[in-house]
């Protein structure tokens, strides 16, 4: 969703509630896709701080579907995302109020906010590298690829350890001889 952020710049003191929703999307991070989907709408409070800046509020719980790191079997989480962003339109810059310095960001372009862009680059930083369907997460068998919560295989283990290749051959020309 995108908002227009002129009425707000243009009145000072300008204190502006929005009902907003999240668009369901497909998103990518270091090459692993996911779901993300938020169900309810929600409020985005939107203030005047100074000429060409502003405040943004709002409280969201998104639902994120990824695929376990063990089984590959699908696995979704709720993330609630508490924001609070000071944004220069001018530059389009923005802070948090814990940080106090401005970076660049992308969800604001020509006094538009937009955002699905600002949940999702708030929604990166909180996302853990990799997930698992449960604590106890069997994975999947690296022989058959059978997925080894569901059922056993008889598939052999053994991995031998390459730094013992060496003598492997040595033993090989051994019964050549």
């Amino acid at each position: 969703m995108k908002i227009n952020l002129y009425d707000i710049l243009s009145v000072p003191a300008a204190d502006r509630t929005v009902e907003a929703f999240f668009e369901d999307q497909e998103a990518v991070l270091q090459g692993e896709r996911f779901k993300v989907s938020c169900e309810h709408p929600f409020s985005v409070r939107l203030k005047y701080v100074q000429k060409n800046e502003i405040s943004v509020q709002l409280d969201v719980t998104v639902s994120v579907e990824r695929c376990c790191s063990r089984c590959l079997e699908p696995v979704r989480r709720a993330y609630g995302l508490n924001l609070l962003h000071k944004i220069r339109t001018d530059t389009g810059m923005a802070c948090t109020d814990e940080s106090g310095e401005y970076d660049e960001v992308s969800y604001i372009e020509d006094c538009t906010l937009d955002v699905d862009m600002l949940i999702l680059e708030e929604l990166y930083t909180v996302l853990p590298p990799a997930v698992l369907c449960k604590e106890d997460c069997k994975g999947i068998c690296k022989v058959c690829g059978a997925n080894l919560n569901r059922q056993q295989c008889d598939c052999d283990q053994f991995v031998p350890d390459p730094r013992m290749a060496v003598f492997g051959d040595i033993f090989n020309q051994l019964k050549e001889v």
